[in-house]
């Protein structure tokens, strides 16, 4: 078997990597398609310490895309996990065939000297050849990547005895999130809304990627409209806001008339900004 790869070099030592399945596969996948993936797998190139490698294993034409079955490998000592992924498709002379940025967030986590099996699909109007041939292609990154030592956030829940009922609706939420970087704070809005008396109320997610707790006593916010123009703005004292090592916890806060620029907003359409 020929494989199709493209190699990240972060430091060179060879390094053994283990199979690491998706919760998905893990659940359907049998004994004898595990046993076919360990072979794939030991007959990839050596993978060297601090690479991450993408390997290409086959193309199949699906009508109006390719579909491209690939290993990620994952010779680091970080975990890793993907987002927004330019790839590329190129033959033996560097000739691009097939472009396309790849939404990779299902990915999940892979571990550190791992790797799993994973699929991507080209749209055949980001292919600049008609066929993609057998024995010349491989697929790799774009663009350089580096390894990120990321945080996948568990809900802490509410302060207080507020909003219990929505845990279920904040949890989906929060599992949409991309992963947070480590050692990063993130706030990220749930909900808008304009109270009768034209307060503003502010759902909001803060995720905690430090190894200690985070606490904060002033809260800086900017809302503006799609022009861009500032509807409310403040630096407003916040308390009993913390969020312990490696969790996420909804809090709500309330701008008052005070701090409203423009009344007549229509808050449904407008961004949240914790900054000034």
């Amino acid at each position: 078997m020929t494989s199709k790869e493209n190699v990240l070099v972060l430091e060179k030592e060879a390094v053994k990597i283990e199979l690491d399945l998706s919760e998905n596969d893990k659940g359907v996948m049998s004994d004898f398609q595990k046993d076919l993936i360990l072979e794939e797998l030991n007959e990839l190139p050596p993978l060297e310490d601090g690479q991450v490698c993408i390997n290409g294993i086959y193309t199949f034409d699906m009508g109006d895309k390719i579909e491209v079955s690939v290993y990620i490998r994952n010779g680091s000592s970080k975990q890793i996990n993907f987002h927004k992924v330019p790839l590329l498709i190129v033959n033996k002379n560097g000739d691009i065939l097939a472009s396309q940025t790849m939404d990779m967030k299902d990915f999940g986590i892979l571990p550190p000297f791992r790797a799993r099996p994973y699929k991507v699909y080209f749209d055949k109007i980001n292919l600049s050849v008609n066929l993609i041939p057998n024995d010349d292609w491989e697929i790799q990154f774009e663009k350089s990547v580096s390894t990120v030592n990321t945080v996948k956030c568990e809900f802490e829940g509410f302060p207080g005895d507020d909003h219990h009922e929505l845990e279920g609706t904040f949890t989906k939420f929060l599992n949409k999130l991309p992963l947070i970087k480590a050692e990063d704070v993130n706030i990220e809005v749930f909900k808008t809304l304009r109270c009768f008396d034209d307060s503003i109320s502010i759902v909001f997610m803060i995720r905690n990627g430090c190894d200690t707790i985070v606490k904060l006593e002033t809260l800086p916010i900017v809302i503006k409209d799609e022009d861009g123009e500032v509807v409310a703005s403040g630096v407003f004292d916040v308390e009993n806001v913390n969020v312990n090592p490696h969790k996420a916890k909804i809090y709500d806060f309330t701008i008052t008339e005070d701090y409203i620029i423009n009344k007549d907003a229509d808050i449904n359409n407008c961004k949240v900004y914790f900054r000034m």
